[in-house]
């Protein structure tokens, strides 16, 4: 029982440093940059996964931030997680978390107008 209660307390902490992580990324954010997140939510998810493609190949980007795309993917896609998935909804949130923080920091850290010459 205590084991479980240890792991619950971790997993609370790690989800609440990633949702301030967030918050302080979003609190930031341009009005520029949130209209560039609306057009890229409402791309099909196919399109979504060839701009994730197409930054990661982009030589104007910094090489730190060409990863996030791939390090992304990559992350929803493998099994393992800050936080495992059989913890009730902290499980999915630190993935949401994960990405938000992700995205936050390749919109912060790339010209507004590179990305719109991709989503165009």
């Amino acid at each position: 029982m205590t084991f479980w209660l240890i792991v619950l307390a971790v997993a609370l902490a790690v989800v609440a440093l990633m949702a301030l992580a967030t918050w302080l990324l979003w609190r930031r954010v341009t009005r520029e940059q949130r209209r560039i997140i609306k057009r890229i939510s409402r791309l099909p998810l196919r399109r979504k996964f060839s701009l994730a493609a197409a930054l990661a190949r982009e030589p104007r980007i910094p090489l730190m931030l060409r990863l996030i795309p791939p390090v992304l993917v990559l992350y929803l896609a493998m099994p393992i997680d800050f936080v495992p998935d059989f913890i009730p909804v902290l499980g999915q949130l630190d993935d949401v978390l994960v990405v938000l923080i992700g995205v936050g920091l390749l919109l912060r850290f790339t010209d507004p107008a590179l990305l719109e010459s991709h989503i165009a």
